[in-house]
Formats: structure tokens, C-alpha cells, sequence
């Protein structure tokens, strides 16, 4: 029921920002969350990660985003930097777990 709620009041959200209802409004918006998710530290296999953490990550990614826009970025490149974030981010999660991995061997 929540998530139902949060998705139909997104979606009267981007309405209204749009001036326009449209079944694909937020159609180009799934690798932005991918990307605050794994940033916030959720596991893409499952098993770890909240709420907490990606609202942290949502709001880096979104700061993020903001400052390219800002400096006037080519839209291909804010996606490429979102990418080169989201590897760094799995990267450091994979780094971590066989660091722990190790340590309790």
C-alpha cells in the first residue's frame, strides 16, 4: 500500500511539474536510482542495505547530478560520470566484503 502511494503521488508529482500526464515520465530515471541505491550501500545479490542508507545515496547522486547541470555538462557525460560512480561504488562494496571475508577466516 506504501509503495503504491509513493508511486501515484510521483507521479501526480512529475505531472504537475510537466503540466503533462505520460505513462513514461520517469522511464529515464532507473539508472539514477540504481545508482543512489548501490551508492547508499545496498547489495545488488540482497541481504544488506535500508532505507536510511539509500535516502543518503539518493541525495548524493542527486547533489551530483545538480552540480554537473550546473557547470553545464553535456548530458552524455552526466550519464557516463553516473556510471563511472555506480562502478566505483560496486567496486568499493566488493573490496570491502573480501576485506571482511578475509579478516574472519
Amino acid at each position: 500500500m506504501l509503495a503504491g502511494a509513493a508511486a501515484g503521488l510521483a507521479g501526480v508529482m512529475a505531472a504537475t511539474r510537466l503540466g503533462v500526464g505520460d505513462v513514461q515520465i520517469g522511464s529515464g530515471q532507473l539508472f539514477a536510482t540504481i545508482t543512489a541505491v548501490v551508492v547508499g550501500g545496498t547489495l545488488l545479490s540482497g541481504g544488506r542495505g535500508g532505507v536510511p542508507q539509500t535516502l543518503v545515496g539518493a541525495l548524493l547522486i542527486s547533489v551530483l547530478a545538480n552540480g554537473l547541470i550546473l557547470v553545464g555538462v553535456d548530458p552524455a557525460i552526466q550519464r557516463s560520470v553516473q556510471g563511472v560512480v555506480i562502478v566505483v561504488a560496486i567496486a568499493a562494496t566488493v573490496w570491502t566484503q573480501r576485506r571482511r571475508t578475509r579478516v574472519v577466516k
